[in-house]
């Protein structure tokens, strides 16, 4: 499922030269970093000046696009210390052969780190991620600012799964489809509006492939998280179970192993938390069953191996071990 992403040469002309003049001097290397789910460059850039990686994404495509502007906001404001690259500037170039496209790149300082292991996991890798995760959520964010409720956005899922039944669905754990109606009151949108308020910094989309372990001065390694379209206030736990699914689709050890190994923060309600492993449950399996946006062919894959993890994972947190 791995994304082959296009390289600086591949950029249109006029978008290298904004992004050259922006820094101040000539690309004098680039490096391109496959993976993800979305369509359009990431690079790392050298100059003269430093370091810095961008993301860039045509109009094109219209997602893409809007991801990148609101990362450019809620990364320019995240507070001082969160574990993350420090962002730079958003560029909007039109396009000189397109009257209605635009090309939208996005710059915060590179960093230089390595990806978290995983093909097997190292579990002291996934101790880092989880403690990265805990450490995003000591800080609290203003609800008036640029960062919305992580609550805002009721996740109706589980209730369209209750209603609808997909022909999709028998290829799925058949206790899923027997406990669809169960599922579904837990997961009521007045329950998520509860479990999931809170004023803690979300990543929202916290996985090994949005982090980087990266060496401190005195030899001890620790996890900084990138990619920060997302980003929300919300209850504390929310980035350190939102992980799990795909932790265990990748070979990882089960959800409650990896809580067994770093416990969530003190104000977690459990209730709470099964709220949001049942709203989980129910996105990932709804939405492994629609066709693929465009521009991103592997995403429903995706979501279906992470379905498929959190199955039992409710299973156990519903019915006990």
């Amino acid at each position: 499922m791995t994304r082959v992403r296009p390289t600086w040469p591949d950029l249109p002309a006029h978008v290298r030269d904004a992004v050259v003049a922006k820094l101040g001097g000539p690309v004098t290397s680039w490096a391109s970093h496959d993976g993800g789910y979305s369509p359009g460059w990431a690079l790392t850039l050298e100059s003269p000046s430093g370091g810095v990686f961008i993301k860039v994404a045509s109009t094109e495509y219209e997602v893409s696009a809007r991801l990148h502007r609101e990362e450019a906001a809620r990364a320019g404001a995240l507070p001082d210390g969160v574990p993350a690259p420090a962002f730079r500037w958003i560029l909007e170039l039109p396009d000189p052969e397109v009257a209605d496209r635009a090309w939208v790149v996005i710059a915060a300082d590179a960093v230089h780190g390595r990806a978290a292991r995983t093909e097997p996991w190292d579990l002291a890798d996934l101790d880092r991620l989880q403690h990265l995760a805990r450490r995003i959520a000591e800080h609290e964010v203003r609800p008036d600012g640029v960062f919305p409720a992580f609550n805002d956005e009721v996740r109706p899922e589980a209730a369209l799964l209750a209603d609808a039944r997909p022909a999709g669905l028998v290829t799925y754990d058949p206790w899923l489809v027997a406990n669809l109606d169960r599922i579904a009151k837990i997961a009521a949108p007045e329950r998520q509006f509860e479990a999931f308020a809170g004023p803690h910094l979300v990543h929202a989309d916290l996985r090994a492939d949005n982090a980087l372990v990266v060496r401190r001065p005195g030899g001890a390694e620790e996890a900084v998280a990138v990619d920060w379209p997302y980003a929300s206030h919300g209850a504390s736990f929310v980035d350190q179970t939102g992980m799990l699914p795909a932790v265990r689709a990748a070979g990882g050890p089960t959800p409650q192993e990896v809580l067994d190994r770093t416990p969530l923060p003190a104000d977690a309600d459990p209730e709470a938390v099964t709220v949001y492993v049942a709203v989980l449950t129910a996105y990932f399996a709804h939405n492994s069953l629609l066709d693929p946006p465009p521009g991103i062919p592997h995403l429903r894959a995706f979501q279906r191996v992470q379905a498929e993890a959190c199955i039992p994972w409710l299973r156990e947190r519903v019915e006990g071990r």
